[in-house]
């Protein structure tokens, strides 16, 4: 058993924590699940029940990651085990790259339903959680939607990386660097 196993690190406090997977899951469902909300062909009414749900949890998102990013910046990190340099500029730049698309992915998305709506019918109907419309951005043009799919994409590829370096710093360098993101 290595000496790294006997540290306890600091935790982030049970705001950021709540946060952060409450944006974890979030996320991983419109990444993985999300598309499939807004599948109406052309044609057909945006009122349906998917697309508001998708333009909802996409807003959702924007808000909370505000908060969290506000709350991070009031309430820094709690300092990493001892790790190689490259492998703290790593995490930071993953890090920073994870919150700025939280906040870019929704915001492509809301300039993205101008566009998609006018081939389909009622895209004012699409509302935040049935309270108020959300198509409330000029047509930028169909790049919205592309670049929204796109940095869902990059997002996928970053979540696995971020996981992947979890589960090394847990089972390979058994510094309990989860622990910080934790309850316990």
């Amino acid at each position: 058993m290595s000496t790294a196993t006997a540290i306890q690190p600091e935790k982030y406090n049970r705001v950021a924590i709540s946060l952060h997977w409450i944006i974890a899951a979030l996320m991983i469902y419109m990444l993985t699940l999300g598309e499939e909300l807004m599948e109406v062909r052309e044609g057909e009414t945006l009122s349906l029940y998917g697309p508001t749900l998708h333009a909802s949890l996409g807003i959702l998102v924007l808000l909370l990651s505000a908060v969290r990013i506000a709350w991070r910046i009031i309430n820094p990190a709690p300092p990493l085990p001892p790790m190689a340099a490259w492998q703290v500029k790593a995490t930071a730049a993953i890090h920073g790259m994870l919150y700025l698309l939280t906040l870019v992915i929704p915001l492509l998305g809301l300039l993205a339903m101008a566009p998609y709506g006018l081939e389909r019918l009622d895209a004012d109907k699409v509302s935040f959680f049935w309270l108020f419309p959300v198509n409330l951005f000029p047509n930028l043009g169909e790049w919205t939607a592309e670049l929204h799919e796109i940095t869902g994409n990059l997002a996928k590829i970053l979540i696995i990386l971020h996981v992947l370096a979890a589960l090394k710093h847990q089972f390979i360098d058994r510094d309990n660097l989860i622990r910080r993101m934790t309850f316990r």
